[in-house]
């Protein structure tokens, strides 16, 4: 668990960081560009659930930001440490770190209206329901 707090917290750290371009040297072992984009839209929408069960709801419901992480870890079967390595690898290069956050924020922006357009259409249903 404690781990996993390490990893938010490089992940915070990483992303007020410099803006040089060298960067730090490409590790071994590295997620590519795209698995980035699938983890860290994971990782987003995962701590938003989490905040937005956090409160109101039976602690039993409750979604725990480290239950988020142990399963985005365990969907892509990698571990902290991969993660961590390819967080602190991208972020030092701006330009592709940019161009992976657009990608993720691209994927949760058609995620919002995918599910704007499946709330209008239960509406119609509804109204066409009570006719």
């Amino acid at each position: 668990m404690k781990q996993i707090f390490s990893i938010v917290m490089v992940i915070l750290a990483l992303t007020t960081s410099s803006c040089k371009e060298k960067g730090y040297p490409k590790p071994d072992k590295l997620l590519n560009e795209k698995q980035m984009v699938d983890v860290l839209y994971d990782i987003h929408i995962g701590e938003a659930m989490s905040t937005r069960h956090r409160y109101g709801i039976a602690d039993s419901l409750k979604i725990k930001s480290e239950e988020v992480y142990k399963g985005i870890l365990n969907k892509y079967e990698i571990n902290d440490s991969l993660l961590a390595r390819s967080i602190i690898f991208y972020s030092s290069r701006p330009k592709v770190y940019e161009k992976i956050y657009k990608q993720v924020i691209e994927r949760i922006n058609l995620n919002i209206e995918e599910q704007k357009e499946q709330r209008n259409l239960n509406v119609i249903q509804k109204e066409d329901d009570k006719e």
